[in-house]
């Protein structure tokens, strides 16, 4: 019944959503950012819980003898519809930013133009480098900027959300 649900909810907003990303086909939209290193393993159209997707690997950005800052692509979906992409870098040497946000709004622009056919806004490449939450209408998409800081108080992570 919940994959019932959810694939009627994703056929509902598979208008507007796959109309959003130029070429909404899976495969294509895991390797949308592969010449960035960041390739989309294989879509999964069901990970048992209704929702499917593909993810890169972790890209570390600078170098550290702890944990590197890194970055990861994914995408997100219900069965073969693709409903958001999202880049997320987490700030594990949150002293260490400025190569970590650099690679983060290169591959938001390169993402950006590719899945919503349109340049990242100003007004977002300065949410991602005050690490602000907010959002713009980019395409006939909306891209999204958000933060969320770790209970660890040790690091944070910036999500660039694309649908």
């Amino acid at each position: 019944m919940k994959k019932l649900l959810l694939l009627i909810a994703a056929v509902t907003l598979a208008n507007s959503a796959a109309a959003e990303i130029l070429d909404p086909v899976p495969a294509k939209v895991c390797s949308l950012l592969s010449d960035a290193g960041l390739k989309g393993r294989k879509w999964v159209d069901d990970y048992g819980d209704g929702s499917a997707g593909c993810a890169s690997d972790y890209k570390d950005i600078g170098t550290s003898n702890d944990l590197a800052n890194n970055l990861a692509y994914y995408v997100t979906g219900v069965s073969q519809y693709v409903m958001e992409v999202k880049l997320v870098l987490n700030y594990n040497q949150p002293r260490q930013p400025s190569k970590a946000t650099a690679a983060l709004i290169a591959a938001s622009k390169k993402l950006s133009e590719r899945a919503l056919g349109a340049g990242l806004p100003d007004s977002v490449v300065t949410l991602i480098k005050r690490g602000e939450h907010g959002s713009a209408k980019v395409g006939s998409g909306v891209v999204e900027v958000m933060r969320e800081d770790w209970p660890t108080g040790k690091g944070y992570e910036v999500h660039v959300m694309m649908r």
